[in-house]
């Protein structure tokens, strides 16, 4: 057993020696998920009545015009009953439309209403401030490279 007292090897709470699971991303993702979703509760979540992927729905159809459910779904990860459920919790509360699609009547696109972009616009202006007060302690260049990195491991999975 370590005994070393090294801070960067160590629980950022509890301040217990993490050994070899400094090393491993899942590990030291989970811990950083920690800060970020209270952060996210804090500044939204609570406040607007939005959970995480809620969020996300808004803002990728807020980006993304005529999204089909399938898209959606697959830009997720999840699966179509799955990305549903969330689709009729934000459709209930007037955030989001859909329309049948007129060159495939199976399919649906999803656009928000205007209280839905007004929403994911107000929400994300908050969530980067948040960002700001969170990274204060990375330079810039920190900042960037530390966002490039995760967005490349995201896309191993594509």
């Amino acid at each position: 057993m370590a005994t070393r007292r090294d801070s960067d090897d160590r629980t950022p709470a509890g301040d217990l020696g993490e050994g070899s699971l400094h090393g491993l991303l899942g590990y030291q993702l989970a811990q950083a998920s920690i800060v970020t979703t209270r952060a996210f509760m804090r500044v939204v979540g609570k406040p607007m009545q939005l959970r995480p992927v809620e969020f996300t729905i808004l803002h990728l159809l807020h980006q993304n015009a005529d999204v089909t459910t399938t898209a959606l779904a697959r830009a997720l990860a999840m699966t179509g009953p799955g990305v549903a459920a969330w689709l009729e919790r934000l459709e209930s509360r007037g955030l989001l439309e859909r329309e049948r699609s007129e060159a495939d009547r199976r399919a649906q696109h999803l656009r928000l209403t205007r209280p839905g972009a007004e929403i994911a616009g107000k929400a994300l202006k908050l969530l980067l401030a948040a960002d700001v007060e969170l990274l204060a302690h990375l330079s810039d260049g920190e900042h960037r490279i530390l966002l490039e990195l995760l967005h490349k491991v995201a896309r191993a999975r594509a």
